[in-house]
């Protein structure tokens, strides 16, 4: 498996950790772009094949992350939980 897969995988397990933690604390999403997305609410989160659907609080608007746009991912309470490295 090539290391950017690896990445993406400990992106992917982070998010699945991070979303089903009991009780559920906030973790935001970094992509590639440099955007990121505070998950509040795990229940908004939703995976696709290939990417994720986030309702962003309020119930207005909404986001598609892609999984392969996913650069990191992190615990808001200080811990950087995975981070894919810059090329």
């Amino acid at each position: 498996m090539a290391e950017e897969d690896r990445e993406a995988t400990s992106n992917i397990q982070a998010i699945h950790e991070l979303k089903d933690r009991e009780p559920f604390v906030p973790f935001r999403i970094v992509l590639t772009s440099g955007d990121r997305y505070i998950i509040d609410r795990g229940a908004n989160l939703v995976e696709l094949k290939t990417e994720h659907f986030y309702a962003l609080p309020g119930g207005e608007d909404f986001v598609f992350l892609r999984k392969n746009q996913i650069a990191a991912v992190e615990g808001l309470e200080g811990k950087r939980r995975s981070r894919r490295k810059a090329s």
